[in-house]
């Protein structure tokens, strides 16, 4: 009598990897938007939000209040690190800005290159972040982030944020290289 067997061939493994941060540590951030977003530039090209890039390229180095959350975020890249690859490899967060989408806010699909890259929810009211393969693979993966999870995924992964059904969903966005 014959076995059957089947045997699984992976073409393409994206994994996408969630985190938290600790509360207290958003603090500082909450507080830095409440006294700039003002100056925030609103982006309309396949998007609908306020962003703080036009105010600098590297939010998490470039304001000293941040250095406790990007030193708890760069422990969590460090794992990301090690779960992706099987080892430590140094990197280095090259930009990272806030986002602000209100009631509507959205960012169609877009990839980031050759990076890793990653969102923190500084907000409670988040719409969902999906995922997705193109053109290998049409199925799309929808995550509904909570107020302190970090998101992790490797930049070429297609990512857009939905619809945004209350206001403020704010987010800190970065990237990194592995060096």
């Amino acid at each position: 009598m014959q076995q059957d067997n089947i045997e699984e061939v992976v073409l393409k493994k994206i994994s996408v990897y969630k985190s938290k941060i600790t509360e207290h540590l958003l603090e500082t951030v909450n507080s830095y938007i409440e006294k700039t977003k003002n100056n925030f530039q609103y982006r309309s090209y396949d998007c609908h939000m306020k962003t703080s890039q036009n105010i600098c390229h590297n939010i998490l180095y470039q304001v000293n209040e941040f250095k406790y959350i990007r030193k708890n975020i760069e422990q969590k890249i460090e794992l990301y690190i090690q779960k992706e690859y099987g080892e430590d490899k140094p990197f280095a967060i090259f930009n990272s800005w806030i986002n602000i989408y209100e009631k509507g806010g959205y960012q169609e699909f877009h990839i980031h290159n050759k990076c890793g890259s990653g969102v923190l929810y500084l907000s409670s009211n988040n719409s969902a972040i999906q995922f997705a393969i193109f053109p290998e693979d049409i199925s799309r993966t929808k995550i509904e982030p909570e107020k302190c999870d970090l998101i992790l995924f490797h930049g070429e992964t297609f990512h857009r944020v939905l619809d945004s059904k209350e206001d403020n969903r704010v987010s800190l966005a970065f990237n990194f290289n592995i060096l």
